[in-house]
């Protein structure tokens, strides 16, 4: 408990810092002035209208990331596995690309119904494609995903080439930031990231068992098919969730999981929870950092966390390596 205590109060201090830091720096008192008694003034809007909207994407999108990132590792059985590797992000930006540019959707629930399916259908397709060319290896799950995230990214360089009308608001999605996201956005992606989130909670003691091997988890009466599918569900809804909101942030889905068993060890119902926290933590203080990275114009959020995720993928490969 202490340490989801610590976690919980470092979460509050760097969404503390979203709401106070940036290009203009506000004091706790005009903070609480502008959330409690808005007054029209420009703080009051840029806090309220600005602010507090980051400050409340941020932390979702990295603890729907954080869990989707546990759930792809133990379905993988990879240490190295995770929404980026595997393909879902692609498949998710693809879905809302191909949904806007070719269909027409314009809504924020259309969008987000297409980025949870395109998760879901390159969740299964990365795995499919595994399954027949040799068995579900670790390492061939994660050439199969990343060759899809290739693809997938190449596809929605296309697209937004040959259609210059669509392409600003793609862009919208696909910056892989968190500024200038309504607070919409956070209220449409709610119920997709908490239905995520739950069924991960109820699968925690099945996927306890997963980590061993499919024999091990059956002889323990694990319904292999439906705990599989129902996790792939869970992934799907995260990370869906996650990129219609804020575009494909990278590699968070990476980092967070190992964090989160080196402080609460294997249990999922405890590493859950955790990854939930670290990466929300990560994700908002990613978020304020990048505000700073090449002050005064901001970066994307998806660069910084990019470039930590990528030494952190360095660093485990060298170690399988070893």
């Amino acid at each position: 408990m202490a340490t989801y205590g610590a976690l919980a109060t470092g979460l509050l201090l760097v969404m503390a810092a979203s709401l106070t830091l940036g290009y203009r720096i506000y004091s706790l008192d005009q903070v609480a002035r502008a959330l409690f008694a808005f007054d029209g003034t420009e703080t009051s809007v840029i806090i309220a209208n600005l602010r507090l909207p980051r400050a409340v994407v941020a932390p979702m999108v990295g603890a729907a990331l954080g869990i989707a990132g546990v759930l792809v590792q133990t379905l993988s059985r990879n240490r190295i596995a995770s929404p980026d590797t595997l393909g879902l992000n692609a498949g998710a930006s693809l879905s809302v690309v191909m949904a806007s540019s070719v269909v027409g959707v314009s809504s924020l629930m259309g969008l987000s119904l297409a980025a949870a399916l395109g998760a879901l259908l390159a969740a299964l397709l990365v795995f499919g494609i595994a399954a027949t060319a040799g068995g579900l290896s670790p390492l061939r799950i994660v050439l199969v995903g990343v060759t899809f995230a290739g693809l997938g990214h190449s596809v929605v360089e296309v697209v937004l080439t040959t259609n210059e009308a669509q392409m600003q608001q793609l862009l919208f999605w696909l910056s892989g930031a968190f500024v200038d996201r309504p607070l919409a956005l956070a209220a449409n992606g709610a119920p997709f990231m908490a239905a995520g989130a739950l069924i991960a909670l109820v699968l925690s003691r099945a996927l306890d068992a997963l980590q061993a091997d499919d024999s091990t988890a059956a002889s323990l009466g694990v319904p292999l098919f439906l705990v599989r599918g129902a996790a792939f569900l869970s992934v799907s809804l995260l990370t869906g969730a996650s990129v219609a909101m804020a575009g494909p942030v990278g590699f968070v889905g990476l980092v967070v999981p190992h964090a989160a068993r080196r402080l609460v060890g294997l249990r999922h119902s405890r590493q859950i929870v955790a990854a939930a926290l670290i990466g929300a933590v990560y994700t908002t203080a990613a978020d304020v950092a990048a505000r700073f990275v090449i002050y005064p114009v901001e970066a994307p959020v998806g660069a910084v966390t990019a470039v930590v995720g990528g030494v952190v993928l360095f660093v485990l490969l060298r170690r399988r390596a070893a």
